[in-house]
């Protein structure tokens, strides 16, 4: 019986307009009352938060970061992984010779060295504050970074995404989580390892995960799921590793599946 439901956000649960439609929003709030919803984003941890309070007027257990950071609502953060300031200047480093916009994140609080269209429209997309550090290498390469996301065209972050997973694969993982969104997470991190230390602690089973996803990132979690569902959106390698394939983030998939799946979740 499936008892844990876990949501990604952008291109999942969000439509085009950054937006939980109104059926799936229901669908959720009625699970919820008897079985359990995680969310978990690529996104921060205070931008994933304000949008569970936003539209259910609590918190949830929380993946953030795509991963390195774990948050339950009567504890906190209970998982905080971090580049190392070492790792970080390294991968800084290379990727300045590239000419490419790239952000970090440090205690939750985003960071660019330029207040340009790529920030600007990063933190309107995710509701965040950001902060403009013209000494941001500095700055990570002293006290390291949750993450560092590179924002450019689908094309050239393919091309970015091979090129720095080879150079820099002992030390980072690197992948994408929206088309013109490439993350550079720590080595040991990524959505689905952060599933399996939630679903340890809580002491969930296997078989009772459904996870929902959209793109590369959530592959991570479909490994710690009983059942996968891809979007109609998704990306092909998230279909293909899909058990069940729903309708498109603007067309309500999530609650299409939820209110067809067993489960007792919705009984009154």
């Amino acid at each position: 019986m499936y008892r844990v439901f876990v949501f990604d956000l952008d291109g999942t649960l969000f439509n085009d307009n950054l937006e939980i439609s109104e059926k799936d929003k229901a669908a959720i709030e009625k699970i919820s009352k008897k079985c359990h919803v995680v969310f978990a984003s690529g996104r921060m941890l205070v931008s994933t938060l304000n949008v569970e309070k936003r539209y259910f007027k609590r918190t949830f257990p929380t993946i953030a970061y795509n991963g390195a950071m774990v948050y339950l609502p009567d504890e906190g953060v209970v998982l905080n992984e971090k580049i190392p300031p070492e790792v970080a200047k390294k991968v800084v480093e290379y990727i300045k010779s590239f000419n490419v916009h790239w952000q970090a994140y440090i205690d939750d609080v985003l960071y660019s060295e330029k207040d340009n269209e790529e920030i600007r429209s990063y933190a309107k997309h995710s509701s965040v504050d950001y902060r403009v550090e013209p000494n941001l290498f500095d700055l990570v390469s002293k006290v390291g970074t949750t993450k560092i996301l590179l924002i450019d065209t689908p094309e050239r972050l393919d091309e970015l995404k091979e090129i720095l997973s080879e150079r820099f694969k002992d030390v980072v993982k690197v992948f994408k989580s929206f088309p013109t969104y490439l993350e550079i997470v720590p080595k040991n991190v990524d959505k689905g390892k952060a599933l399996r230390f939630l679903r340890e602690r809580m002491n969930w089973k296997k078989e009772e995960i459904v996870v929902f996803g959209d793109n590369e990132n959530d592959l991570f979690m479909f490994e710690e799921a009983g059942l996968r569902v891809a979007m109609g959106n998704a990306i092909e390698k998230v279909k293909e590793a899909s058990d069940i394939v729903t309708l498109t983030n603007n067309d309500s998939g999530v609650s299409h599946v939820l209110e067809r799946i067993s489960t007792d979740c919705f009984d009154e």
